[in-house]
């Protein structure tokens, strides 16, 4: 991940707190970081081509693990 980009995620007490969050959501941290990464790739861009394949993909893989 680009660093400065999400500062939540760029320091160690922040990620702590994000990791806190998603383990009380039942959200494992590294695919919501993959989650925001796929949105990171798309900034700037006019036209959000491939985020809802990318999203697509991570969820599938979640929903795989899971069974």
């Amino acid at each position: 991940m680009p660093r400065n980009v999400v500062v939540l995620l760029d320091n160690p007490e922040g990620r702590e707190m994000v990791k806190t969050a998603c383990n009380a959501a039942g959200i494992r941290f590294a695919e919501f970081q993959e989650l925001v990464e796929a949105e990171i790739k798309q900034t700037g861009k006019a036209y959000k081509t491939g985020l809802r394949d990318d999203f697509d993909d991570i969820l599938d893989r979640i929903m795989q693990e899971d069974e």
